[in-house]
């Protein structure tokens, strides 16, 4: 649901509209019977004409990777690196970097600084650029929408 609370915040005001979502369980075909999916694709359609794609595995073995683009007629703006560094080490076996391995290792900035604006909102009683119930209603809708068209094998509308 993250990715869906991204995508909202890098298209404010929109609206999701539609959902067509496929999900599998590639990198353990033995959990499919318990509702396991491992790996997603989602395209969402939104209201303003944008369309939006968020794809999903939970076994990235190479480290934690999370990565965003946005491009349309002004350009294109990327983010994310699986990287930990622009160190890279070239040697006989190849060539190799140190990667992010769990979230709490990359986003710790990130959690710092939300916390801080947390302790702040409550110390002050005033909330600055805050997520709205609003935000969270559409990433949920978002979410049971791709849950219901995986099961349909086809488009859903956002409700």
């Amino acid at each position: 649901i993250h990715d869906f609370d991204t995508l909202l915040w890098l298209n404010p005001g929109a609206k999701p509209v539609e959902v067509f979502a496929m999900a599998d369980a590639l990198v353990r075909p033995d959990a499919r019977d318990k509702g396991f999916l491992d790996t997603a694709v989602v395209n969402i359609r939104f209201d303003n004409g944008s369309i939006a794609v968020a794809e999903a595995n939970f076994s990235a073995m190479y480290g934690y990777d999370i990565r965003g683009e946005v491009f349309g007629s002004g350009g294109m703006v990327t983010m994310g690196d699986v990287r930990r560094s622009s160190m890279t080490l070239f040697d006989a076996t190849g060539v190799s970097n140190d990667t992010w391995r769990r979230d709490t290792d990359h986003f710790v900035q990130a959690y710092t600084a939300q916390l801080a604006s947390f302790v702040e909102a409550a110390r002050r009683g005033v909330v600055k650029n805050a997520p709205t119930g609003a935000d969270a209603r559409n990433a949920l809708a978002i979410a049971l929408a791709a849950i219901e068209s995986v099961s349909r094998k086809q488009p859903v509308p956002v409700s």
